[in-house]
């Protein structure tokens, strides 16, 4: 078997089993913030803690990227897998909202695990099968994100939610052994990159086309989360309403979109290969946007999980397309680097997404959240319409960094 596709298939089940434990908590924050003594505000805090771990991911995803493409992608999925693990089982000893907030601000800090492989396999991947690979490791993290939720709702029932923190923990550990003992990079690292973050990051914003990507993501994770602090009360509440179990029903549904996507995803990275990426983020947007809108009407469990599916099943367009769209307009040498700094921008827009839910919600009910996700979605999609979003060639970096060196050259000349 070539080593890209060894790589690819274990990075995939590493994957799976970081996405279950990535996910198998975040639907519960709420429950465990109460458990913990929060009484007041319980949106509010819901939706700072979430955001805690992008916030810290957010600004320290450049650092791991630059760290990457200079001493190795594996060396970042192993970093993140440990140290997220034992972060993991230190929450499960919180005692006060204060703690849990904290704990997933250094989540965010060990973050990375995901966008590292999916580099790793942008980086290791030959060029005519990079389509195939990106989407597959794409369904592997989304199959774990839809097992995550169902598996932390039946263990919070039956073991409690400081267990299953604990649980998650052993099974990230697990999970960053398989990549440890079954990968090997093929690419080698570059020694030579030096430490410029902020001219990297000045750089990749200066071309429209990346710039997009960086904003379509945002807006995509801002989506995706904008609910999760106030989607556990609407569930809870419609449970108890039908004697269900709150617990057990909240894992199915956050699993929905999660399953959703894995059933999506392949689809549209074909769809996109055929009919350009911008049609198919185009359709994901607008699908997206009916469904977030629909849940305005949600009455009962059951329209939430079918509602929750097709907002989901719309919205796996995305995150292929825009990944595509950038390590094909992106050179080898710089992939981890722009993935990173789109990671960054990304979990702004999932670090903002819950505490905007969790104050609207807090104000003005739950509605207004699902009706403004679905116009903030039509509005990026009018404005993504307007854009070129393949070149004829990657971006030559390099050449752009001596055009800059030139005109700062020139000013300093002009100026003496």
């Amino acid at each position: 078997m070539a080593l890209w596709k060894k790589n690819l298939y274990v990075l995939w089940v590493g994957c799976v089993i970081g996405g279950i434990a990535f996910s198998l908590v975040s639907p519960f924050l709420p429950m465990l913030l109460q458990e913990v003594g929060a009484e007041a505000n319980i949106e509010f805090l819901s939706g700072l803690a979430f955001s805690a771990t992008f916030i810290t991911g957010a600004l320290i995803g450049p650092v791991w990227g630059t760290l990457a493409d200079k001493y190795g992608r594996k060396q970042q999925i192993l970093r993140a897998g440990f140290g997220i693990a034992v972060v993991y089982i230190a929450m499960s000893f919180s005692t006060s909202p204060l703690h849990v907030i904290l704990a997933r601000l250094l989540l965010g800090l060990f973050s990375g695990f995901i966008p590292s492989a999916i580099a790793m396999v942008a980086t290791n991947t030959p060029e005519e099968h990079l389509g195939y690979a990106l989407g597959f490791i794409n369904t592997g993290f989304s199959f774990g994100a839809i097992a995550g939720p169902m598996v932390g709702g039946y263990m919070s029932a039956f073991f409690g939610l400081r267990r299953t923190l604990i649980i998650a923990g052993i099974v990230l550990f697990f999970a960053t052994l398989v990549v440890l003992f079954g990968t090997k990079e093929e690419v080698p690292s570059d020694r030579s990159i030096k430490f410029r973050i902020i001219k990297d990051i000045k750089m990749a914003f200066s071309y429209k086309i990346l710039t997009a990507m960086f904003l379509i993501m945002m807006v995509f994770n801002l989506s995706l989360n904008i609910i999760q602090p106030i989607l556990p009360l609407m569930v809870q509440n419609l449970a108890l309403q039908s004697s269900q179990d709150p617990a057990v029903m909240t894992g199915i549904i956050f699993s929905l979109a999660g399953f959703a996507t894995v059933l999506g995803a392949p689809y549209w990275g074909k769809y996109g290969s055929k009919n350009t990426y911008k049609k198919a983020m185009t359709i994901g947007l607008a699908g997206g946007a009916l469904f977030s809108i629909m849940l305005v009407f949600a009455n009962s469990v059951l329209y939430v999980g079918a509602t929750r599916f097709l907002f989901g099943l719309f919205l796996a367009a995305i995150a292929p397309s825009a990944t595509a769209v950038l390590t094909r307009n992106v050179p080898n040498s710089y992939r981890s680097r722009i993935l990173s700094i789109n990671s960054s921008v990304s979990q702004v827009g999932a670090a903002a997404g819950p505490m905007i839910g969790g104050t609207i919600a807090g104000f003005w009910g739950l509605n207004i959240v699902f009706a403004l996700t679905g116009i903030g979605l039509l509005g990026i999609m009018v404005w993504m319409r307007s854009l070129t979003l393949e070149l004829p060639k990657p971006i030559d970096f390099l050449a752009k960094e001596k055009e800059l060196s030139q005109n700062l050259s020139t000013k300093v000349s002009i100026a003496n």
